[in-house]
């Protein structure tokens, strides 16, 4: 699939796999990393894989924000997890405890609110303030909040002097292509890496309905850019192929 130049990596960098062997996990460059001072993720639903790698290399202070993990959703699960009980499927019934006993353990009230970000859903709070309950600087961001993303870019471009990488996972592509390549020419930061999520079906004269853009501030390079798919790059749908990509010139 083409993609617009503008999107394209100018060399290789050294990048470093962070998070689940496939959906979850991200390229990031790896010094952007080790000198971030923060980390803020936006989405983590029930895979925090990235959250925890990124902190077993830079043990600093984070925050994590997601809407959709409350009470709600915690009784929910519950009572999938008994219903599948009753059908002897006990299992399902261990995992649930084990995906909630994991998730306490490594989330607490200091460092995940259950909140979207965004403008414009409810019980959110706005990428400002997020950012304001941070003092430091060098900040890293995981973003992946199903389009959302796309009411604070400008609220990006502001504060990125602020920012040392970030990894974002853009949706609907296809209807927003405009809103990246903007975004990307604004942006001071370099992208180090693109990668085509391949759970949506994709023709192949579309661009692809969800793409992962990684960022870092003053990268060095390590040669010249190589052929995407990356050699650390996984499909986040297993039994699907990667997306091969291409740019125009």
């Amino acid at each position: 699939m083409k993609l617009p130049i503008n999107l394209k990596p100018k060399f290789e960098y050294n990048l470093i796999r962070i998070g689940s062997k496939h959906d979850g996990g991200y390229l990031i460059e790896k010094n952007s990393l080790l000198e971030s001072k923060f980390l803020f993720s936006f989405g983590i639903s029930t895979n925090w894989d990235f959250e925890k790698d990124f902190l077993k290399i830079n043990n600093i202070n984070f925050l994590a924000f997601d809407g959709s993990i409350n009470n709600d959703f915690w009784n929910s699960e519950k009572k999938k997890a008994l219903t599948k009980l009753k059908r002897l499927s006990v299992s399902r019934y261990i995992n649930f405890y084990i995906l909630k006993w994991s998730f306490h353990k490594f989330f607490n009230r200091k460092n995940f609110i259950s909140k979207f970000i965004s403008t414009k859903l409810s019980n959110s709070i706005t990428f400002n303030e997020a950012l304001s309950l941070n003092t430091e600087n060098k900040i890293f961001f995981k973003i992946d909040i199903e389009g959302s993303e796309y009411e604070f870019l400008n609220d990006i471009i502001y504060h990125q002097d602020k920012i040392i990488g970030i990894v974002i996972e853009f949706h609907e592509c296809q209807k927003f292509i405009n809103n990246i390549i903007n975004f990307v020419n604004d942006f001071s930061l370099e992208i180090v890496h693109i990668h085509a999520n391949n759970y949506d079906y994709n023709a192949i004269s579309e661009i692809p309905k969800t793409l992962e853009l990684t960022f870092a501030k003053n990268p060095k390079a390590l040669g010249s850019f190589k052929s995407l798919p990356h050699i650390l790059d996984s499909p986040n749908r297993a039994k699907s192929p990667e997306i091969n990509l291409t740019f125009d010139e």
